[in-house]
């Protein structure tokens, strides 16, 4: 007997099949003797098991004992997100050390390979310039050698 005509043996014990097909199966286990030793065998086994089985009693109420259940996983989440945020934290330490140092270090680099300017030289070259004029452009050149700055200024307007 193969696997699918043991289940439907099975589900006509159980009462599952629908009206149609539990007629069907009827007739099947009154025609085949193995189908009709089967079917007492599961029926012998499923008074067996019914008569026999262990009632098991919890030691408190059935409200207490899922509330236990209920507090386990609240306490296990808030756990599993302290671990993570404590492992961002760590990764930011673990990070901080390095860029802290590679700071440092930019830092005299630059103060020690600075370059000494005159300041006069250096606020001549930084002036503002300032128009009246709204509408204007101005392009501007700078001459090291010739020690003078000329500016061009054009207005849109005109």
């Amino acid at each position: 007997m193969n696997q699918e005509k043991l289940l439907k043996l099975q589900a006509y014990l159980d009462k599952k099949l629908p009206p149609a097909e539990s007629a069907q199966v009827a007739r099947w286990i009154s025609e085949d003797e193995q189908a009709r030793a089967v079917l007492e065998e599961l029926t012998a086994t499923k008074s067996l098991l019914a008569g026999n089985e262990l009632e098991v009693k919890l030691p408190e109420g059935r409200q207490f004992y899922w509330s236990k259940i209920q507090r386990e996983i609240a306490r296990l989440e808030t756990e599993t997100a302290a671990q993570s945020s404590s492992m961002w934290h760590s990764w930011w330490a673990r990070l901080a050390a390095p860029l802290a140092g590679a700071a440092v270090a930019i830092a005299a680099i630059i103060f020690i390979t600075k370059p000494q300017f005159d300041s006069g030289a250096v606020r001549a070259f930084l002036q503002e310039i300032e128009t009246p004029i709204e509408e204007a452009s101005a392009i501007s050149f700078h001459s090291q050698e010739a020690g003078m700055t000329v500016v061009w200024i054009e207005s849109q307007g005109n």
